[in-house]
């Protein structure tokens, strides 16, 4: 039987363990999300032409919702009716920190009265902050 030396011993440290656990979940985190906000822009939408107008700030959370050619709704790729609406804008409202935001995409040739009652319904929410996407007039 050998005898333990002492001079044998090991350091003792901190156990990065859970630290690494947590990097690991913000890597996850930042995939799913950066795949989910590319995903809002690969919906084929034919942006309507404007003269002037101020380039996006994606540094704020917003909500984007599509309207395409067919006139339907669109939020996450998602379709959805006019009675979804109210639920899912309150539900942005109640989550947004620095205060909500809704980014609205519609193809050219939808017609205004189907995204007149997402505007109401934004209002009715109390967002104020609302951008329209629009392609540059050439």
């Amino acid at each position: 039987m050998k005898v333990p030396n002492v001079s044998q011993r090991s350091e003792v440290g901190a156990n990065m363990t859970p630290m690494i656990d947590v990097v690991f979940l913000l890597i996850i985190f930042f995939l799913v999300s950066s795949h989910l906000a590319r995903q809002e822009n690969r919906l084929a939408v034919d942006l309507p032409t404007a003269s002037s107008f101020l380039p996006l700030d994606y540094e704020r959370d917003s909500l984007t919702i599509t309207v395409d050619a067919d006139a339907n709704w669109r939020v996450g790729g998602i379709v959805i009716d006019e009675a979804m609406l109210p639920t899912i804008l309150q539900q942005h409202s109640s989550r947004s920190v620095s205060g909500a935001s809704v980014r609205l995409r519609t193809d050219g040739k939808v017609l205004y009265e189907r995204i007149e009652p997402i505007l109401r319904e934004v209002a009715l929410a109390g967002i104020s902050d609302v951008t329209i996407s629009v392609r540059e007039k050439r």
